[in-house]
């Protein structure tokens, strides 16, 4: 299959890559902003291709004569961006640019798109793809206004939008690899009491749920990704601790996390939901780390 993916070089994307890879016979094309970005994806045996998704003419000129199956839309700005000017240009008009790019491959068999169920404060509550998300942050607005767009698209056109919502990704990289750091350096500290549920997924799950959904996915339709066991954010950070050598760290209260790192950010951190992924588990995917210490114990064995 030939393959276009955003975000090549990020966290999930990299994984995402790993997967196809090894299952061999994909061409895959990664966008590339810049130099650097063309030579990583190189390094990954990647195609780099000259396209960057704020500019829509020289998205739609790079991509117009390519000959593409699938396509893995991960690029995004992230909940700690705090200006809404930049989550909007590349989460909602980098989506729609990327979209009227592609509307013209009518060899297209799917667009996976990822979202997320990191939205707002759910109150330990399961999260399924039958109900709408509580929505309170920046960064969950954008994802919902480009879930709407793709899915209107295939509601009106056909066109093979599959949505898959991951919750909170964690491995050996990424945000994660951020909190490690400042663990070992005993500066981390925990906003709120700790007791918040996290439904969490690990990356190389979450790069497998994509490659199912690729697959198996009906155009249309949501899917919801975290692995089988929920587990208290303090739980989870703790058992980080022990695993990186480092003290479990302390509290901070959340007037001052808001400040230092911003409301948005916070509010993603210690909202408290349950993610159903029996949904995804129809498409033949399970995780094989099937709960936080198992997923800990690998990212800490690589």
């Amino acid at each position: 299959m030939n393959i276009v993916i955003t975000g090549g070089t990020g966290f999930l994307g990299h994984e995402v890559i790993e997967v196809l890879k090894r299952e061999g016979g994909h061409t895959i094309y990664g966008l590339a902003r810049s130099e650097r970005s063309a030579q990583s994806l190189r390094d990954q045996g990647v195609i780099p291709v000259d396209a960057d998704l704020t500019n829509a003419d020289r998205l739609r000129g790079t991509l117009k004569d390519l000959r593409i199956d699938a396509v893995f839309h991960l690029a995004a700005e992230i909940a700690s961006q705090r200006s809404r000017a930049k989550l909007r240009a590349v989460n909602v008009d980098g989506t729609r640019h990327l979209l009227d790019a592609i509307l013209p491959h009518k060899e297209l068999k799917s667009f996976i798109f990822a979202s997320t169920v990191v939205t707002g404060e759910a109150k330990g509550a399961l999260l399924t793809e039958d109900r709408p998300l509580i929505v309170e942050t920046e960064y969950g607005r954008t994802k919902q206004t480009a879930e709407k767009m793709l899915l209107d698209a295939h509601a009106k056109s056909g066109f093979p939008a599959i949505i898959v919502r991951p919750c909170h990704i964690y491995g050996n990289g990424g945000w994660f690899g951020g909190i490690i750091h400042q663990i070992r350096k005993n500066s981390l500290r925990m906003p709120g009491n700790g007791q918040n549920l996290w439904d969490v997924i690990f990356v190389e799950d979450c790069a497998a749920a994509f490659i199912a959904a690729m697959k198996h996915g009906k155009p249309g339709e949501i899917y919801h990704c975290a692995d089988d066991t929920p587990v208290a954010m303090g739980v989870f950070v703790a058992e980080a601790a022990r695993l990186a050598g480092g003290k479990t760290p302390g509290r901070a209260p959340r007037f001052l996390a808001n400040l230092a790192f911003g409301k948005d950010t916070i509010t993603s951190v210690i909202r408290s939901a349950r993610t159903s992924n029996a949904k995804l588990k129809t498409l033949g995917w399970k995780p094989a780390y099937p709960d936080y210490k198992t997923g800990l114990a690998r990212t800490f064995a690589q």
